[in-house]
């Protein structure tokens, strides 16, 4: 096609060209200048090649370097604090001590539970011998107390004297009579009414069973554990091998149990925590390659891929957006917990595929898809299938041949 240029347009026309020559750096295809037929009243037209490659779609977001396992750790119970071990930057190891509160009222009710915890068992002890005492010879003079007492009574065989004088049987034969048994009664009486008993003889009187002594045992090593567990949570230790991140206060503090008090974290694993707004997030998933750049050096970027996607959004001035987690695949030897950051996540990719500038393409009002393409001496309009939408190109499945043009502008 031959360019005719009259004098007058001379300086507009070539800076038309030059502006042409730098569209060809910009987007890496080859781009011309036309004029429309109806030469110099015409608008000018830029066109780019149909070619062939990669198409890679992204998604950006800025955010702060933070590390992969970070825990805030905080007291079981609230109260003053004693003893500070550690200082921001510390490297400790798991189980390392590293505060600690007032355990005065925590000490005393673990004294206290286990007090207990060995009397109950102590009476349900007891009702034990109780039970096994009354069955066995000798019983009476073993020491057995008014528990044994019941169940003596009710074990009465007819052929063995009663341990009670008062209730002996008669050696005297007597044909027309059997040997009473109503003395033996009130003692079975009295005796199921003794203070000491520990095991229910059946009858009425008030008593307390042997299952209810259990429940007594259990309830009172359940307050044990409990005091335990509160005096433990007057010292915080590291659930990790880490490093000191935060430390919210010092001796003489109150500490609440609420509000974290340490917190520290893995250095060795570092990642990008950065908020997506919901229409990128929604192209985001676990495992996809990204490039983070540190806010220290733009010009270095760094490899990562995405190993978390927070469930819940934040809202801030009306705009939706979601944490997304990106790990370095090689942590860099200088990064700081907190320093920010960019990144830019691979969301789709397609190789070895036709592609166009995406200011080639027009999708209609029903989704359709259609471009401009030369033909000869004129334009005309094709409708194409379109693959992944990248950042610069998209990917044309149909519709188009490598190497025709397609009007980008004008």
């Amino acid at each position: 096609m031959r360019l005719r240029v009259s004098a007058p347009d001379f300086r507009l026309k070539r800076t038309q060209v030059a502006t042409g020559v730098i569209g060809v750096v910009v987007i890496g295809a080859v781009t011309a200048v036309s004029v429309g037929a109806s030469g110099r009243t015409g608008t000018a037209s830029t066109y780019a090649p149909v070619a062939e490659g990669e198409v890679t779609a992204t998604a950006g977001a800025a955010g702060n370097v933070a590390s992969a396992d970070s825990r805030d750790l905080t007291f079981s119970t609230s109260g003053t604090v004693k003893k500070v071990y550690v200082k921001v930057g510390a490297k400790v190891k798991e189980g390392a001590r590293l505060a600690r509160i007032d355990q005065t009222k925590a000490l005393e009710d673990v004294t206290a539970a286990r007090a207990a915890l060995t009397a109950a068992e102590a009476t349900l002890s007891g009702a034990d011998t109780t039970t096994t005492g009354g069955t066995g010879a000798g019983a009476a003079g073993a020491g057995v107390t008014g528990g044994a007492t019941i169940a003596l009574a009710a074990y009465r065989p007819t052929t063995t004297a009663s341990p009670t004088p008062t209730t002996k049987t008669s050696t005297t034969p007597r044909p027309t009579k059997r040997p009473s048994t109503a003395p033996s009664t009130p003692k079975n009486s009295g005796a199921s009414k003794s203070p000491g008993s520990g095991k229910s003889s059946g009858s009425p009187g008030g008593t307390t069973s042997t299952a209810q002594l259990e429940a007594r045992v259990i309830q009172a090593k359940n307050t044990v554990t409990q005091a335990e567990r509160t005096l433990a949570g007057t010292v915080i230790k590291a659930p990790i091998d880490g490093t000191v991140l935060a430390v919210n206060g010092q001796a003489g503090d109150t500490a609440s149990a609420s509000s974290t008090f340490i917190t520290i974290g893995d250095l060795k694993e570092l990642q990008l925590k950065a908020t997506f707004s919901q229409n990128d997030v929604a192209h985001v998933h676990i495992g996809q390659e990204a490039k983070i750049t540190l806010s220290t050096d733009s010009a270095k970027t760094y490899a990562g891929s995405v190993t978390h996607i927070d469930a819940n959004a934040t809202t801030s001035d009306r705009l939706v957006k979601y944490g997304v987690m990106i790990a370095f695949d090689d942590v860099p030897s200088k990064v700081l917990i907190g320093q920010s950051g960019t990144v830019s996540v691979t969301t789709a990719s397609a190789a070895d595929v036709l592609y166009v500038p995406s200011s080639a393409v027009r999708t209609g009002s029903h989704g359709t898809s259609t471009v401009r393409v030369r033909q000869g001496d004129r334009t005309v309009t094709r409708t194409v299938t379109i693959g992944v939408r990248g950042d610069t190109y998209i990917e044309i499945k149909s519709g188009l041949s490598k190497g025709e043009r397609v009007v980008t502008s004008g």
